[in-house]
């Protein structure tokens, strides 16, 4: 499915998108704004398949994966819904700056109003095959995405919706630190 994503919107996750903690003993870890595996705190801490499923619009279930193999994914409970991966980056150069940096491919993502958020940006890419949309939401130093999938048919009002709403919620509950 990601052969449908732009080439600036898979790049711009590949570049800013991150994962979430690796379940180590945080107590022995010493974060480090560019040590994701040092991270106490996930974005999947603050959400949940209810919480989610509201957002957008549709029933989801949620995928933590495991300590060696962390996610943040949710995935539809009916056959044909869309799916939602959320991921995140600590980053101190700013969103807009580094897809702006990015010269073309960074101007892929349009900038959106997101409430709570220093930068938001979007790409909708809606093939006969389905849709992707990727987002980017930035709190202080910290990044997240969120990449939705729905194969077709597909609703893309209600996914790009979606995907508006769960950055919003993003930004919303962002810590201020590594260490959540």
């Amino acid at each position: 499915m990601r052969a449908l994503l732009p080439v600036g919107a898979l790049a711009a996750t590949t570049v800013l998108a991150g994962c979430s903690s690796d379940g180590s003993d945080p107590s022995t870890a010493t974060p480090d704004a560019s040590d994701i595996a040092g991270v106490a705190w996930s974005p999947c801490d603050d959400l949940s398949a209810a919480s989610v499923s509201r957002l957008v619009g549709g029933a989801v279930k949620e995928d933590d994966g495991t300590a060696d193999a962390p996610r943040c994914t949710f995935t539809p409970v009916r056959k044909g819904g869309a799916a939602y991966d959320v991921s995140f980056l600590w980053f101190d150069g700013g969103l807009d700056a580094a897809l702006d940096a990015m010269g073309a491919t960074g101007a892929q993502l349009k900038k959106v109003d997101v409430a709570g958020a220093d930068a938001a940006r979007l790409v909708v890419s809606a093939k006969k095959a389905g849709v992707l949309v990727t987002g980017f939401v930035q709190t202080d130093g910290l990044v997240q995405s969120v990449n939705a999938a729905q194969l077709a048919p597909y609703d893309e009002a209600q996914v790009v919706d979606g995907t508006k709403a769960l950055l919003a919620e993003l930004a919303k509950q962002a810590p201020t630190s590594p260490s959540g």
